[in-house]
């Protein structure tokens, strides 16, 4: 059976004409709290300031513009729903923080899988499932059929009269699926990562190296570590950057973002599965706690340890991306070297 909610559009600020009993009326089954809903918007707001100065100076074109816009998209969604604990009946707040935060998840993922081909290309292209751009057009594709599907469950919703909104079992069972599609894409990409740590780990002890065979300081000497290659490595020029403990905390850093992210997406799966006036649903604490702070959490861990700080400028122009692959060690394919130079 269809279920039905009721918009009223009210403007008597203690709203004494509308009914209190929002699972009957109303967009949102609770009235949302001004305080958790600014917060959010400005904990987004400095991530979004934060990332894009750190873009602009780093010069992380690809990473700094899903940062960009997915911090931006999220920001806008904190400000419909700050704007609906005002009048949580105005549809249009309610379209507009669905929409936005959908869109926004997506491009911050966006970012976090061009990483993952980046740190390939750092670390050795030959440990890798894929070729360096294939993660974010692979993942990125999963996450388009993911909007995708959310967006034909919010098509079956009817609105009538500007009054009832209906909302069909089968648009809730696709949402739903939308949602459960999203969740396992991510933990296909964290099992990718997983898969990434894992190959490189057992070539070195194969290679009778460690992770830390080399000291771990930005003052290496590129010609005996050259000499002392591990067959099959990334180039030496990246040594550096490899073996820096510093980089280690950035790795970390990313895991914790996506883990976050991965938190949140189960979260909303479970939410739906309980139903539209289920106990997740009609509770904005656990929206808060479960989704405005896990992304938030994943977005300023993001800036905090921005890529550009801890891998370096290495998006600075062809001569001298080219110029990192120059005097490699024979061990890297040709193929892998030019697919290396392409992407970063």
């Amino acid at each position: 059976m269809p279920h039905m909610m009721r918009l009223n559009y009210c403007h008597d600020a203690k709203y004494a004409s509308c009914s209190t009993n929002l699972t009957t009326f109303g967009v949102v089954f609770y009235w949302p709290l001004k305080a958790p809903n600014l917060t959010a918007l400005i904990l987004f707001a400095i991530a979004w300031v934060m990332d894009t100065v750190l873009a602009i100076y780093y010069r992380q074109i690809w990473f700094g513009t899903c940062m960009f816009i997915a911090n931006g998209l999220e920001a806008g969604g904190y400000i419909a729903r700050y704007m609906s604990s005002s009048n949580p009946y105005t549809y249009g707040n309610y379209v507009a923080q669905s929409v936005l935060l959908i869109f926004a998840l997506a491009f911050f993922m966006a970012g976090i899988y061009y990483l993952l081909g980046e740190v390939s290309v750092i670390w050795g292209i030959r440990y890798a499932r894929f070729k360096p751009w294939a993660y974010t057009k692979i993942f990125v594709t999963l996450d388009v059929l993911s909007i995708i599907i959310q967006g034909v469950s919010h098509s079956s919703f009817l609105l009538r009269d500007n009054q009832v909104l209906t909302i069909p079992q089968a648009g809730t069972d696709i949402m739903i699926g939308g949602l459960g599609f999203q969740v396992a894409a991510t933990l296909l990409f964290m099992l990718l990562c997983l898969a990434y740590y894992l190959r490189i780990r057992n070539h070195r002890r194969l290679a009778g190296q460690s992770l830390s065979s080399f000291a771990p300081s930005w003052e290496l000497n590129i010609e005996s570590a050259q000499q002392g290659a591990i067959p099959g490595d990334a180039p030496a020029k990246f040594l550096p950057i490899r073996e820096a403990k510093k980089t280690k905390v950035f790795l970390f850093a990313v895991a914790a973002a996506v883990l976050l992210v991965f938190v949140r997406s189960v979260y909303r799966v479970v939410e739906l599965s309980t139903g539209w006036s289920g106990y997740l649903m009609t509770e904005e604490g656990y929206f808060f706690v479960l989704d405005a702070m896990m992304v938030a959490l994943a977005s300023w861990i993001m800036w905090i340890f921005h890529p550009g700080v801890y891998l370096g400028r290495i998006n600075i122009g062809a001569e001298q991306r080219a110029a990192l692959f120059t005097e490699e060690s024979n061990v890297e394919s040709e193929t892998a070297e030019k697919e290396a130079v392409h992407y970063i």
